[in-house]
């Protein structure tokens, strides 16, 4: 929608921002190429100087002739192609802050309607000065002083003015970006890069909330679970038509955790990615389309507009296969059930308050209850003396949670650990609780499997559930009780506390904190002082010519990187660790490259039976393996990163570490 400009207010906005001028490049594209298309790292001028070219900025074109004048935002994806002609044309990227003067607000605030982010091209009537402080910025730029970029940056405000001045006699209209547009189109390129609501914040220049309430209001859908859509489809899709391993997929679609993955996939599809496959395969072609359950997690059919449609997308605007966890109602039978506990609570909330025990409802309990079922948070699993609730702000937002739970259910499984540091047994968890660093910890505790069952979690009466950041899982199980979504990747002692706070148990969590703090300052200069120089590497198998590398993504990288600061190789450093991606996939070619002197095996790939990588010549000739430096971890608790499976970890990267060869 192109809107006209109102160039008094614009030259307002001109006036009070702070400009930093990121870069000016003059480009020549021969004619009849195509430049690399690229998503704008910065607010952009593109000024044309010779030739002609079509120029597209995300969806609009431009037909670009010299002296033509292209302005986009930062995230705006800019694509170019030459005609008979070279094409020559400056770039001119730079930032621009408001300042917080006036009760304004910080720029990354503000609604798309600003200068610096709207979408324009005309070519002005009077081309020959901006073509002159163009040059004359070009050359300044180039000598790299500090007195030439301050005159760079008055002759930017030169060049601004010169612009909105030649704008308001030719009543220029612009477009506002379509900011949904380009974050779909972005994560469909992106899919597999560890994308988050901070990453994407980021990429776009605007704040998470901002992002988040504009994503939502225009396809109905979170960030998250569109993305988790996108990547399902595409895993789906390998599945039927390839012979990648789950790991092997898993990775190529932005998940280096396999078992975090199948659950995914199983909760997003209703069947295993296994089954799945062989189910699809077995099937004439076309009729079995678990996929088409997705649907309801991705977007309104209104989104349609936005997305390039092929037949592995049609199942987003289908009518067919609704996961009946994205559905408003419970299944009938848990209905019933959590009609007739809320019943037995009422009969037993009224026998007390006339049965002259003295632990009548107070008015302030009465609120508390008011507030909680007006959050979607039923009393069904509330048990006697937890009727108190305080408010905690989660990855889900602001939720009711008991000041003292008592019976939680960690539908998260990979967190019980967080729990079990507090002193706090959950009366369920996922299946990944149970492996043999929680050994002996979890005695009662019933194993709720990898699949979520509405019906074993409501007859354990939770007054707390924890869960993935699924908003289909979370609606659902908040109608049994109040419910808390977790992410990975929050470092350890952050996560600690939130789990502290969520849980009225603040003091343990500084305990523990602690008591970990004195034992990495006890033990770090040991390990720092056998290892020196040398390297250390994290690696799994993925297929019999590919593995992975780690950073600190579990797998005793939290302690090894993390809080012994120990060397990765280089290679692992860039991609793995500096790369903010926690993990790197490899070509086995290259082993030589990633490995260190010492080698950390994560020996559980989710897999019944992993294919045999570390062996043969390649592997014999390590230094790290000719000097007995390799050690190898079995457990599935390895791969996690809760107090409990660190300090398994600790002791077992420290006594490796420090008796090697």
């Amino acid at each position: 929608m192109h809107i006209p400009i109102n160039v008094q207010e614009h030259i307002l906005i001109w006036s009070r921002a702070s400009l930093t001028i990121v870069d000016v490049r003059h480009i020549v594209l021969p004619a009849g190429k195509r430049a690399l298309t690229v998503r704008l790292p910065a607010n952009a001028f593109l000024y044309v100087t010779q030739g002609k070219a079509n120029v597209t900025l995300d969806d609009a074109e431009h037909a670009a002739d010299r002296y033509y004048l292209l302005h986009g935002g930062k995230g705006a994806r800019l694509d170019i192609r030459a005609g008979e002609a070279p094409f020559h044309y400056y770039l001119i990227y730079y930032k621009a802050a408001l300042s917080s003067q006036a009760g304004q607000r910080p720029l990354r605030e503000q609604e798309s309607a600003l200068p610096f982010q709207l979408q324009y091209g005309f070519a002005p009537l009077h081309p020959a000065l901006l073509y002159e402080l163009a040059e004359r910025m070009l050359a300044e730029w180039r000598v790299e002083g500090r007195l030439e970029r301050l005159h760079v940056r008055t002759l930017f405000h030169q060049f601004a003015y010169e612009l909105l001045r030649q704008m308001e006699q030719q009543e220029v209209r612009a477009a506002r970006p379509d900011l949904p547009a380009q974050l779909i189109r972005y994560m469909e390129e992106h899919y597999a890069e560890p994308l988050t609501r901070e990453t994407l914040a980021h990429t776009f220049h605007y704040s998470v909330s901002y992002l988040s309430r504009q994503f939502r209001r225009a396809t109905g859908a979170s960030l998250i679970d569109y993305l988790t859509g996108i990547r399902v489809d595409r895993a789906a899709t390998l599945l039927r038509q390839t012979e990648l391993s789950l790991q092997q997929i898993a990775a190529s679609v932005g998940y280096a955790d396999v078992s975090y993955f199948i659950r995914l996939f199983r909760r997003h599809i209703g069947v295993t990615p296994k089954r799945y496959q062989a189910e699809s395969r077995s099937a004439a072609p076309g009729s079995y389309r678990p996929i088409l359950k997705l649907r309801s997690s991705l977007a309104a059919r209104s989104m349609r507009r936005y997305i390039d449609i092929s037949d592995d997308n049609h199942y987003q605007y289908s009518d067919r296969g609704e996961l009946p966890m994205s559905r408003s109602k419970l299944p009938v039978g848990i209905a019933m059930l959590l009609c007739l506990t809320l019943w037995l609570s009422a009969c037993s909330g009224l026998a007390n308050t006339n049965g002259g025990t003295g632990a009548g409802t107070t008015p302030a309990s009465n609120a508390v209850s008011e507030n909680s079922a007006s959050s979607g948070h039923a009393n069904a699993g509330t048990t006697t003396g937890v009727s108190e609730r305080v408010p905690y702000i989660g990855v889900n937002g602001e939720v009711l949670v008991p000041k003292n739970p008592q019976r939680v259910v960690m539908v998260a499984g990979a967190f019980t650990g967080h729990m079990l540091a507090l002193g706090l047994k959950p009366v369920g968890a996922g299946d990944e609780s149970f492996n043999n660093y929680t050994e002996g910890m979890l005695g009662g505790v019933i194993n709720l499997g990898n699949d979520v069952s509405y019906e074993r979690i409501l007859e354990l009466q939770p007054d707390l559930i924890v869960t993935w950041n699924d908003p289909a899982l979370i609606e659902q199980l908040s109608k049994i009780a109040p419910t808390v979504a977790v992410e990975y990747g929050v470092p350890l002692r952050e996560q600690l506390t939130d789990f502290g706070k969520m849980t009225g148990r603040e003091e343990q969590a500084k305990d523990w904190i602690a008591q970990w703090d004195a034992k990495i300052a006890e033990l770090k200069p040991i390990v720092q002082q056998a290892v020196g120089d040398r390297t250390v590497s994290i690696f799994d198998s993925g297929s019999p010519k590919e593995f992975y590398a780690y950073g600190s993504f579990g797998r005793g990288g939290d302690i090894i990187y993390g809080e012994f600061g120990l060397k990765a190789p280089p290679i692992i450093q860039q991609e793995a660790i500096d790369s903010g991606k926690g993990w790197a996939k490899l070509s086995l070619e290259l082993l030589p490259e990633y490995a260190g002197d010492y080698i950390f095996i994560s020996g559980w790939t989710g897999e019944e039976s992993s294919p045999p990588v570390f062996e043969g010549a390649i592997w014999d000739s390590l230094p790290a393996v000719q000097q007995h430096r390799v050690f190898r971890e079995d457990s599935r608790g390895f791969v996690f990163s809760d107090p409990i499976s660190l300090e398994a970890q600790l002791d077992f990267v420290v006594d490796s570490l420090t008796k090697a060869e």
